[in-house]
């Protein structure tokens, strides 16, 4: 693999992540929407959602990213950062609704991969999740990369 850092992970891949429970207020979405600035009545309004066809008033996209970005970083620690994410919301969620973040670090990537100050010093991994309700159906799915930080 030329580029990358010639150091062995401490662990064997794939490596399947521990869960992340979450269960979002509606208080909650309500700030989420205020910080960032999200004036789409379906986050705070419950008819104006209804109206819309939800159920109840939805959690952000942006929302359900960061619950990807909380998985991911809660695994990595000091270790290392999430260099990349994306996702794609399939399902809406609504507040008070019990939500579970699973997710698999796939693969040690072969190409190099560029971020910041580390990137000399780092591993990209490949993560994949996944955001469940408590119903079972999936509410989002997600790809990152991950880079582990090579110890002296």
């Amino acid at each position: 693999m030329r580029g990358m850092p010639a150091f062995d992970l401490p662990f064997e891949l794939p490596v399947v992540l521990p869960e992340l429970r979450l269960r979002p207020t509606a208080m909650q979405v309500f700030m989420f929407s205020a910080v960032t600035w999200n004036r789409h009545l379906i986050h705070y309004n419950a008819d104006a959602a209804r109206s819309e066809g939800h159920p109840d008033v939805v959690l952000q996209r942006s929302l359900i990213g960061n619950c990807f970005a909380r998985h991911a970083g809660a695994w990595l620690g000091p270790a290392g950062h999430l260099a990349r994410l994306s996702w794609r919301v399939t399902s809406s969620a609504v507040p008070n609704e019990a939500l579970c973040c699973h997710g698999v670090v796939r693969e040690r990537l072969d190409r190099t991969f560029q971020s910041a100050d580390r990137a000399s010093a780092s591993v990209p991994l490949l993560y994949q999740g996944w955001l469940t309700a408590e119903d079972g159906r999936e509410v989002a799915s997600a790809e990152g990369v991950l880079c582990i930080h090579a110890t002296a």
